[in-house]
């Protein structure tokens, strides 16, 4: 039977807007549970899917209401629909919830849905700092390892943000997937696992601000010694090669003397949303050299903060030293052409130099975690990007 697509648009009119793509995934798997001959690959993919557990059983009862609410519509809308599945719809939503996958843009840091692909989840487990990772190329979803992974290595992925606190990670893979986190960063004594303890500490009853964060962009801009030292210590590791461990022992002499105030998930949290009021001030208005400088300053602290708690050959930590290396490009030329460039920027970080070394270390992140050749509707590739910002020079 075919499946009429107007009168799954139907269906999908009868529920709330954030509930309608789980009725179309639910109405899709159920569809492709129905064909009689299927070719081998989507032979493995159903065999596997029946292999998911779906853990009906502890799904919240608010979950489970949701689910009925979709399940009811399908069912009314069964023959309309064209499904000749016997499938249970709620037994399809509960194997999809705690199965599932955070879907990317093919080359971008922007998260686009979830995904569920059931032989991955069968096979690949979760770690909060993971040795693989997803990338989407022509509509194909490929595993890549972001390390070296030695034989008898198990192969993990990040079913969530690695980035949060450690007692939010665990309450949500706990509320979501069923399980406690044993990871090594979770659970661990190694550099990264006391990098993790930090970034997860509360700022306490005072909740200071982070200290060198702008009260307001006329002040002359400042950056604390670690934030460079991290970054240097990402860009070496990523054009020089060398191993984790020292990498991760690197950030570990850089931060772990640092208070609350200055590392942790809040401190982040206010530097990334310095860094979006800067952006957004540059992309809405004529601004200061000081509001450039500082956009410059907040993306690198974010850029420190990625580097201490994701893999270094994820996508996300390139995708961001890309942007930082073009907003350092921006703010000299900028400076460049109103001769409003101050010699205190040079220790902020801000050079030629340092434009060059980023866009270098992202095309190399970015050639293992992404796809360089391939760009975003209206923009330029990442190569194509490097090879501009590699390439650049003042002439005096």
């Amino acid at each position: 039977m075919k499946m009429d697509e107007r009168a799954v648009d139907a269906a999908c009119m009868e529920l709330k807007p954030e509930f309608r793509p789980s009725l179309r995934m639910c109405v899709g798997v159920m569809r492709t549970m129905s064909f009689q001959t299927v070719p081998a690959w989507l032979r493995v993919q159903r065999e596997a899917w029946h292999m998911l557990v779906t853990h009906r059983d502890k799904h919240p009862q608010f979950v489970l209401t949701q689910y009925e609410e979709i399940a009811r519509v399908i069912n009314t809308h069964r023959s309309d629909i064209g499904l000749d599945s016997t499938s249970d719809a709620i037994d399809v939503l509960c194997r999809s919830g705690c199965n599932n996958f955070a879907a990317y843009e093919p080359n971008g840091p922007r998260m686009s849905g979830y995904l569920c692909s059931p032989l991955v989840s069968l096979l690949l487990n979760h770690s909060c700092l993971p040795n693989a990772a997803f990338v989407y190329m022509g509509g194909m979803q490929i595993v890549r390892a972001l390390d070296d992974i030695q034989i008898g290595d198990e192969i993990t992925l990040a079913y969530m943000d690695g980035l949060q606190p450690r007692d939010v990670r665990q309450k949500q893979l706990s509320a979501v997937y069923f399980f406690d986190c044993t990871c090594d960063k979770c659970c661990g004594e190694s550099a990264r696992a006391q990098v993790d303890v930090l970034m997860s500490r509360a700022l306490g009853v005072d909740g200071q601000m982070p200290e060198y964060l702008p009260t307001d962009y006329v002040q002359p801009p400042a950056i604390e010694p670690w934030v460079l030292r991290v970054i240097d210590i990402l860009l070496a590791h990523c054009q020089d090669g060398g191993t984790r461990y020292g990498f991760d022992q690197g950030l570990l002499d850089c931060v772990g003397s640092l208070p609350p105030r200055n590392f942790s998930f809040a401190a982040y949290t206010h530097w990334l949303e310095c860094q979006d009021d800067c952006l957004e001030r540059i992309s809405s208005e004529c601004v200061s050299s000081n509001v450039r400088a500082w956009a410059c300053v907040s993306a690198m602290y974010v850029l420190a903060f990625y580097a201490c708690v994701y893999p270094p050959y994820l996508s996300l930590v390139g995708f961001q030293c890309l942007e930082t290396s073009k907003l350092v490009w921006n703010t000299l030329v900028a400076s460049e052409m109103s001769n409003e460039m101050p010699n205190e920027w040079v220790e902020l970080g801000l050079s030629l130099d340092r434009v060059k070394r980023l866009a270098r270390c992202a095309q190399n992140i970015l050639r293992v975690s992404a796809e360089p050749s391939v760009s975003a509707e209206g923009d330029l590739s990442v190569e194509s990007q490097v090879a501009l910002l590699a390439g650049q020079s003042f002439v005096n």
